[in-house]
């Protein structure tokens, strides 16, 4: 698995490709996460378009970025999740947790819909 990043203003977006079943793949993103919110990152896209399958360990990652950006009063965005993990995440009931997208362009949009006017 690798991580894809790309930062369009103030949001972050973290592409993961491949799988999220435990071990070094899943350290990664982790890691990525981590190192985002260490940055003070506050919006953070997931594109998970390119992850083939998730588990227990990618989901408790989720739930960490989760629990972190929330309590910084940020917020995550999850997009092109593919039918699959839509359905693990649902039955695990964190899915509601995140702002879900088709792509990546929508969840900047709506990040961008939020957004403070000035």
């Amino acid at each position: 698995m690798s991580i894809r990043r790309t930062a369009v203003g103030r949001v972050t977006v973290l592409g993961a490709i491949g799988g999220l079943t435990g071990g070094d793949e899943t350290d990664r993103l982790r890691e990525a996460i981590l190192g985002e919110a260490a940055a003070g990152n506050t919006l953070l896209v997931l594109d998970l378009s390119a992850c083939g399958k998730m588990n227990s360990s990618g989901i408790s990652v989720l739930v960490e970025a989760y629990r972190d950006y929330a309590g910084r009063g940020g917020e995550i965005r999850l997009c092109g999740l593919p039918p699959r993990i839509a359905k693990q995440l649902a039955t695990v009931r964190i899915i509601d947790f995140f702002g879900r997208h088709a792509n990546v362009e929508e969840a900047l949009a709506a990040f961008a819909e939020r957004a403070p006017r000035t």
